[in-house]
């Protein structure tokens, strides 16, 4: 009797181990995945300030459920010329196409996105069916990216150094095509000298939320009148930021600098007149089935 609850146990535990075994196997199919590196042509785009290349594509295949998917990863790039203040990297009116027939897109993934310095690239996602070399060994896909970027940029020169730190803490507004600024203050400490910049751009273009900090492409900087050696400031605090309005302070920290006559510095400033709307185009004929 006791052999038997032995055996029977020895076989419920072997029962239990099997069934884990092919829980686990699931999950890991879940999880399969077949790389295949395949390296895009530059898309010229029009403008050539943007590409976009395929950097892998890969099948997850789910044994237990219909829920496999042939995914692709691609790269959005862009020229230090072209200064994006938002990218939606949530690709739309993809097409794909496979054997001659139109794909249904399952998924894309991705976010929108303000850049900060030096980011000049970014991820998407796009999930299509599961594809099986069949006839076929490769497909198209072509789609867009919905970006904002500036109109242009102007500058406005607000004096010498020296004149702004003997007193003249706030200048009048002076206005730009598409946009206007003044400077509202100077702060002059033994470690840095602060100035208050409020700017406005016009009320044309998208409209802004608070997440969507287009004011960070403006730059505040010094100029030597005589080696026209530029100074950018060393950091800034976003006072405020509606939807086109913003109040920033800029600092210029003295430490360690050879700043010399306070008169051979000019304060000039960079603002963006105005933003747009601009469709980034991309398309692949013959990406590779893994």
């Amino acid at each position: 009797m006791k052999n038997d609850l032995f055996i029977g146990g020895i076989m419920g535990m072997l029962g239990f181990k099997k069934l884990a075994a092919f829980l686990f196997v699931v999950a890991i199919s879940f999880l399969i995945t077949d790389l295949i590196a395949f390296e895009g042509k530059p898309q010229k785009n029009g403008d050539s300030l943007f590409k976009t290349k395929v950097l892998r594509v890969s099948s997850v295949i789910d044994l237990a459920f219909s829920n496999s998917v042939t995914k692709l990863d691609l790269l959005l790039e862009w020229s230090d010329k072209v200064e994006p203040v938002l990218i939606n990297t949530v690709a739309y009116e993809i097409e794909s196409i496979y054997e001659g027939k139109p794909l249904a897109v399952i998924a894309t993934k991705g976010k929108s996105f303000a850049p900060v310095d030096g980011t000049n690239s970014l991820p998407l996602v796009v999930n299509l069916p599961y594809l099986k070399r069949n006839l076929a060994e490769t497909f198209l896909i072509k789609g867009k990216i919905k970006s904002i970027v500036p109109v242009g940029f102007e500058q406005i020169e607000f004096g010498s150094l020296s004149k702004l730190v003997a007193g003249q803490k706030e200048q009048p507004l002076q206005l730009k095509k598409g946009f206007s600024c003044s400077l509202k203050k100077v702060v002059v400490g033994t470690a840095k000298i602060s100035f208050g910049i409020e700017a406005e751009m016009e009320a044309q273009g998208p409209d802004f939320d608070t997440s969507q900090n287009w004011a960070v492409l403006n730059q505040l900087k010094l100029v030597n009148n005589k080696t026209r050696k530029e100074w950018p400031a060393d950091g800034y605090l976003v006072e405020m930021m509606e939807n086109r309005t913003a109040v920033i302070t800029y600092h210029f920290l003295l430490k360690d600098k050879i700043v010399g006559d306070f008169s051979d510095w000019a304060l000039v400033y960079k603002a963006v007149t105005g933003m747009k709307y601009q469709d980034i185009p991309f398309q692949f004929d013959t990406v590779p089935i893994p």
